[in-house]
């Protein structure tokens, strides 16, 4: 785990730290100890310098003595007691430096000068005493010579042993053990700073090492989340990054591939619900453009079927008013002449009230009909439809053929209004009149298993294929039709589909695509046979 890692490191360098710290101390330890005992040298060899130079003085006061027997005042006892001071203070030095001393030449050494401080304390005393007895024993100036040979006596071979050489040999052993402290104290400073100079390079080379090899295990995961969290900065949701390497990054590259995750999942549900809305105000906007087009589509028929309404009710009416009027003109008429004018407003009052009937079916076809249904056989009511089909076909002097029927299919039973069928198929037959060109039509009656089939086939204009769709819409009038016979109402077809849906009917319009072919227009009127299911609805 790459936090092992950092806790090793940080565990290196502490170690490290703690090692250059115990490396200092050492040094200074022992920089401190050979230092102490190059002081400790020196002040020994300047102590038997000091040793050497008081005893000259004394010397050179004794002479003077000798020479004139003039006594200095105090002067013998100063000088001996320095020499004494100098003596207690080399021993003491003495002692402090076998205390550091750890080598047997450094103890072989100490001992040599603790004998031969030893010798000089007794010499100093004894060279004391005798002076105080010379002192007893009052004498004349001596001459030169005899000054001479006292001193020699006194200081130089006082009991057989050399003042002077013990005190220079001393000095000499003393000024190499200064020499050798300093160069100890010295060696011990250079291998102090060599050692604590090695233990820092090393520690600087161990933390560059351990830099270089942390910065590399960061790198690499660092810039893939830098590249990853650009990359999600600038929209592109699909970026994941490689689970692998140490567990911390592993963590951290599976925390953001969960975001990246979460954040894909919420922008693909964004974008499905604002395809969704877009989807529904498509559809909806579709639906508002259809209803305003459906709204002025009726609008227009509506300004249409209000002009033709105008126009049929102006016609009949003008009739009426024209008739009666030409009847009421000029002299008076006999009666023969008003009958046929009477006559003639008959037949136009008929149209008119048909024609209101017509609208006032139409504008109660939203609510229920009222019907008065009868259980009807089809050998009863088949001869009255064929003669209101060829009284309406004389009238209009329209050549028409009627097929025979057969047998089984006179002895079914119907279940209907008997007007309302009536006016259902004088509504096709008016329109078969209308648009078929004086061209002979075809009835024709057959049964299915369920139903009664009412046939009635022309040979007229036909009806265009994009206007087939519309034909049961109420004031829609085709095209050709529109052109053929300007003052229809656009209304028969739906009031026959209300009136036979009303007995649980229909009503089915088939024309040829191409109008021009001549092959006509054929209506079905389709009627249920009596049975279970018109039990029921009885």
């Amino acid at each position: 785990m790459f936090r092992h890692k950092l806790y090793l490191a940080f565990a290196v360098l502490l170690l490290m730290t703690l090692i250059q710290a115990a490396t200092a101390v050492w040094a200074n330890n022992v920089a401190a100890h050979h230092v102490e005992r190059s002081r400790i040298a020196n002040q020994m060899l300047a102590g038997f310098i000091s040793l050497g130079a008081d005893k000259q003085r004394l010397k050179v006061w004794l002479a003077q003595t000798l020479l004139t027997n003039d006594e200095g005042p105090g002067l013998r006892e100063r000088y001996l007691q320095k020499m004494q001071s100098h003596l207690q203070k080399i021993n003491a030095l003495l002692q402090q430096d076998q205390q550091l001393a750890r080598s047997p030449d450094d103890f072989s050494a100490i001992t040599t000068q603790l004998k031969t401080v030893s010798i000089l304390e007794a010499n100093v005393a004894i060279l004391e005493r005798s002076l105080q007895q010379k002192a007893l024993v009052p004498s004349a100036p001596l001459n030169a010579a005899d000054t001479w040979t006292l001193l020699i006596q006194i200081f130089d071979n006082l009991e057989g042993l050399d003042l002077k050489t013990l005190i220079a040999q001393a000095i000499d052993l003393q000024q190499q053990r200064s020499a050798a402290a300093e160069a100890q104290a010295a060696a011990a400073l250079t291998q102090a700073r060599l050692l604590l100079l090695t233990t820092c390079g090393f520690a600087v080379v161990l933390a560059v090492v351990l830099a270089i090899v942390l910065a590399r295990t960061m790198y690499s995961p660092i810039q893939q989340l830098l590249a990853g969290t650009s990359a999600l900065a600038q929209g592109v949701l699909t970026t994941r990054l490689s689970e692998q390497g140490q567990q911390e990054f592993v963590l951290l590259a599976r925390s953001f591939n969960q975001l990246a995750v979460s954040l894909e999942r919420a922008r693909s549900q964004e974008e499905a619900h604002t395809r969704q809305i877009e989807d529904v105000v498509s559809e909806r906007t579709a639906q508002l453009q259809d209803a305003v087009s459906k709204l002025q589509q009726a609008e227009r028929m509506q300004q249409r079927f209000l002009g033709d309404v105008s126009h049929e009710l102006r016609t009949p009416a003008t009739t009426i008013r024209g008739e009666a009027e030409v009847s009421l003109r000029g002299t008076d008429k006999s009666p023969a002449e008003y009958k046929e004018s009477l006559l003639r407003i008959v037949e136009s009052s008929q149209l008119l009230s048909s024609r209101i009937d017509d609208l006032l079916l139409l504008v109660r076809s939203d609510q229920p009909l009222q019907l008065r249904f009868h259980d009807v056989a089809v050998a009863e009511v088949w001869p009255l439809w064929c003669e209101q089909v060829q009284r309406q076909c004389a009238g209009a002097q329209q050549p028409i053929q009627i097929s025979p029927v057969a047998a089984a299919t006179l002895t079914q039973h119907l279940f209907i209004d008997r007007d309302k069928t009536m006016q259902a198929i004088q509504i096709v037959l008016d329109n078969a009149i209308r648009y078929g060109r004086q061209l002979p039509l075809q009835l024709t009656l057959s049964q299915t298993a369920t139903q009664l089939v009412f046939s009635l086939t022309d040979q007229g204009i036909g009806i265009p294929a994009e206007a087939q769709e519309q034909l049961f819409q109420r004031y829609f009038r085709a095209a050709n039709a529109r052109s053929l016979r300007p003052d229809g109402l656009g209304i028969g077809l739906a009031l026959c589909r209300t009136l036979m849906q009303a007995q649980h009917g229909s009503v089915q319009v088939h024309s040829p695509a191409d109008p021009g072919s001549r092959s006509g227009t054929t209506v079905l009127l389709i009627f249920p046979l009596v049975g279970e299911d018109t039990e029921d609805i009885a």
